[in-house]
């Protein structure tokens, strides 16, 4: 297009319809208050304050349901009880107790893991007392199966919750295969 036609066309306008044009492009945008931005930049710093300390927290909790990490305790002398072998594990065993024995924190048909520690003697059936180390941890070496009933004797233990499943752990000071 030539300047000339250009020129003849933006002639031919409505001269109110231009002036509409340029006052409508001339109108500013409202300004809003100072307050809305500050307020936003507020909420979200309260929702990175409440995500950082509350994710960490979700994470360690156990699922739906289960209990929560207690406090260890100790007695003053061991206890006894008979568990039934149901899932190895790197360092522990999850069991049910058969026979409570002498215990008084873990009943018949509670559900637990028993824990080896540094110091849990665990005697083989070639007779031979092993000593766990749970830097090596060697389950297989001890070679019980699935369904085989223990003797664990105890001095530490989590405080026993009735529905708490397999959270709920003793740490076995000694094991051995009942008779």
């Amino acid at each position: 297009m030539k300047k000339e036609e250009l020129f003849n066309i933006i002639g031919e306008l409505d001269e109110q319809k231009v002036a509409a044009a340029g006052m409508a492009m001339n109108t500013k945008k409202k300004s809003r208050p100072i307050w809305v931005k500050w307020g936003a930049m507020a909420a979200c710093l309260c929702l990175v304050v409440v995500g950082v300390l509350t994710i960490p927290n979700l994470q360690n909790e156990p699922p739906h349901g289960q209990g929560t990490m207690e406090q260890v305790y100790t007695l003053p002398q061991a206890e006894t009880m008979s568990v039934e072998l149901v899932e190895w594990s790197v360092d522990h065993f999850k069991g049910i107790v058969v026979d409570a024995g002498d215990n008084s924190i873990f009943p018949a048909d509670a559900e637990l893991s028993v824990v080896f520690d540094y110091d849990t003697e665990i005697l083989l059936d070639d007779g031979t007392v092993m000593v766990f180390n749970p830097d090596e941890p060697d389950t297989d070496a001890i070679g019980w199966k699935e369904g085989t009933i223990v003797t664990v004797k105890f001095v530490n233990y989590d405080e026993y919750r009735e529905g708490n499943h397999f959270y709920n752990q003793v740490y076995a000071s000694y094991v051995e295969v009942a008779d």
